[in-house]
């Protein structure tokens, strides 16, 4: 699952922005929304006192944007050379807007998946250049993380960090009730224990569920992740309809077939929200679900309610333990940026192990440096400890994550819209995926020939 804008909406924005670009030399430099970090003004060549401004922009709000203007000052007080002033709140439209026009900022922090499409639009700088020069390790990056940044073999990006689901979350108390010892270590075993977790509630529908494979979203990424699947050949050939794919969405099929797809949708109606006060995961009403970092921090771990174990894997496919998906956010240079190589510095800086375990601490997240991930100020630190489990995952070879292409927003979205069907029963598992190539694989073809 990528959380962000919808595909229409961008792509709209998209056309619009670069065609007004060549006309009107639109910028987004001077939105007065947001917050920023970073004081004095700078001149038309983006020079502050005898330093080089870097202007930053990113999509953070509230607690995080307070980190990364910490992170930007830590920078401005470790040299002479270069001011970053860091703009907060900027969401995709309006960084799109501002890097189709004629003042795009220095550097950006975005959602990894508007990468490929604004890479092909001629937004984003190829930075293969820049780490040949600088003979930067690209290999101290978890790959998974780096591969996002990716578009045909070519890096356009570094990750600041990631996001990650490669856990299972449950209820303590339901499992202790229902008479289970330990959390499942397979798939098949997952399954069993979700219906040993499901009650009904004597009105033809439930008052409590074991498992919902859709919950809280539908995620084409993670499940083929966890059958071992992939999306394309690295050559231009899609492969959605390969059998891990399907098995995937067969495996989920088969928890509305047990419960029954009316009695599912109607018990997710009325089970409460995850983050409320009504949280099924919380209050006993879901014994299961998908588990990504950032979720009940203060809910896990040895004295909350909430149990963590890793995602269970399929029986046969043993070498697939510890499968995760990573969604990492994006650093990129735009590239009518004016300060390129300053720009450049700076995202190494974001790259370096202290700014990383710091970064990571303070943000409450996982770093993408893999030197990090053993560090103790990180491993031992109390502060992060709710995050120890998805230190350890991050080092997994098992983890993977949707690949960076100029139509990716079009692939997941028919993804998405063909697993729903076949989650309904309106098709099955292998249609679904095959409709998608049909509809998928023609972008590819024309992308591959550009």
């Amino acid at each position: 699952m990528i959380r962000n804008t919808t595909h229409k909406t961008m792509t709209a924005l998209l056309a619009t922005v670069l065609a007004a670009a060549g006309l009107s030399g639109c910028a987004g430099g001077k939105d007065a929304g947001g917050t920023g970090s970073g004081s004095g003004a700078a001149s038309g060549d983006g020079k502050t006192e005898g330093k080089v401004t870097v202007q930053l922009w990113n999509h953070y709000t509230g607690d995080k944007a307070a980190v990364l203007d910490q992170m930007v000052s830590a920078f401005n007080a470790s040299q002479n050379e270069i001011t970053v002033k860091a703009l907060s709140n900027q969401d995709p439209q309006k960084q799109l807007t501002a890097i189709s026009g004629g003042s795009a900022p220095d550097l950006m922090f975005t959602f990894w998946n508007n990468i490929g499409p604004w890479s092909e639009a001629g937004a984003v700088l190829n930075l293969d250049d820049f780490v040949k020069q600088a003979n930067f390790d690209t290999k101290k990056i978890i790959p998974a993380a780096l591969e996002r940044m990716k578009v045909d073999g070519k890096v356009y990006g570094f990750p600041i960090s990631m996001s990650m689901a490669s856990r299972l979350y449950y209820n303590k108390k339901m499992f202790q009730d229902a008479g289970i010892s330990k959390p499942p270590e397979t798939l098949e075993e997952m399954f069993e224990v979700s219906k040993k977790l499901t009650k009904k509630d004597g009105k033809n529908g439930y008052e409590q569920v074991g498992f919902i494979p859709d919950y809280p979203w539908i995620d084409n990424v993670f499940w083929p992740i966890i059958f071992g699947g992939s999306w394309d050949d690295g050559k231009g050939k899609l492969t959605a309809a390969q059998k891990a794919n399907v098995d995937a969405i067969a495996y989920q099929t088969e928890y509305y077939k047990e419960f029954g797809s009316e009695g599912i949708s109607k018990f997710k109606s009325g089970m409460g929200k995850a983050d409320t006060p009504q949280d099924p995961l919380v209050t006993g009403k879901l014994g299961m679900m998908i588990g990504w970092e950032n979720m009940y921090n203060d809910k896990r771990g040895e004295g909350g309610v909430i149990g963590v174990a890793p995602f269970p894997y399929p029986k046969d496919r043993p070498e697939l333990k510890n499968a995760g998906m990573v969604s990492p956010v994006a650093m990129f240079i735009p590239a009518k940026a004016k300060n390129k190589e300053a720009a450049w510095k700076v995202m190494q800086y974001f790259l370096s192990e202290d700014v990383q375990i710091e970064y990571a601490t303070k943000a409450k997240t996982i770093p993408v440096l893999l030197s990090a991930l053993d560090n103790p100020k990180l491993t031992k630190n109390e502060a992060t400890k709710s995050l120890w489990e998805f230190f350890e995952s991050a080092k997994s070879p098992n983890l993977n994550g949707f690949p960076n292409s100029v139509y990716i927003n079009e692939y997941l979205q028919a993804l998405n819209e063909e697993t729903e069907k076949a989650l309904k029963g309106q098709i099955t598992p292998q249609q679904a995926m095959d409709n998608v190539l049909a509809k998928i694989q023609p972008k590819a073809d024309k992308a591959s020939k550009k």
